[in-house]
């Protein structure tokens, strides 16, 4: 059965303005959306948690109109995208993960990490009880490393914001999500941001993932835009 388009879910601190170099190299409709808080969904930090963002993607769908969709979420977007899946099954033709980190079921992103490096994300997302959370423009570029450089390394630190902590913290479940729903992790060999080791973590969290594997750090969709696209392109054309 043919699928009405590509949806593309962003990481955290960012927007859907991180798809731009990618666009152009893929085949067929593709809505790159804005979670809450951000770009075309202005809204409270406070207001933006993981099942807000579940709803506005859905949302977006359906304006979009999109039936059936190939789902890809990118970093943090893996709080928000299997829930999605589960949430609309029948919408979903291949939820595809993006070195995505992953919550266990009925919990929350903090949980699936490793105690040394939970302690780590909880500094990065500092003391404040508030639930807006922004990281530095240095912790941006350690986590970015070399892969960017010059006017698209400019562009990113300009437009990478705040976040919501709910995002990491939230539990949610992923109930609904059908064991046969195809299913691909896209691991990234140089990613910084969620190193290997805590990709095969991740990987471990959801069972029946197909694993594709490109030569690149986290930020692919910039650094290696026809990279990524030939992996979701022939996604698309075998589904």
């Amino acid at each position: 059965m043919a699928i009405d388009g590509i949806v593309l879910v962003h990481g955290g601190f960012h927007g859907a303005w991180c798809w731009e170099r990618l666009l152009p190299h893929l085949e067929g409709p593709v809505l790159a959306v804005d979670l809450p808080g951000r770009g075309k969904h202005p809204a409270d930090m406070a207001e933006v948690t993981v099942e807000a963002c579940v709803r506005s993607v859905i949302s977006d769908m359906d304006a979009a109109g999109l039936g059936r969709v190939l789902l890809v979420g990118h970093s943090l977007g893996g709080a928000t995208v299997p829930v999605v899946a589960a949430r609309v099954p029948e919408r979903i033709a291949h939820l595809v993960l993006l070195s995505c980190i992953l919550a266990p079921e009925e919990g929350a992103i903090l949980d699936a990490f490793p105690d040394e490096t939970r302690e780590l994300a909880r500094r990065r997302l500092g003391d404040s009880e508030g639930a807006e959370t922004e990281m530095s423009e240095q912790h941006h570029r350690e986590l970015i490393g070399d892969e960017l450089d010059g006017e698209i390394l400019r562009s990113v630190l300009d437009r990478v914001g705040p976040d919501s902590r709910h995002l990491f913290t939230d539990r949610a479940s992923r109930a609904g999500l059908p064991d046969d729903l195809p299913r691909t992790y896209i691991r990234l060999k140089r990613d910084l941001a969620v190193p290997w080791e805590l990709q095969e973590r991740m990987i471990c969290l959801l069972p029946s993932l197909r694993i594709a594997q490109i030569d690149a750090g986290h930020n692919v969709m910039l650094s290696q835009p026809q990279a990524l696209a030939a992996v979701l392109n022939e996604i698309v054309r075998s589904t």
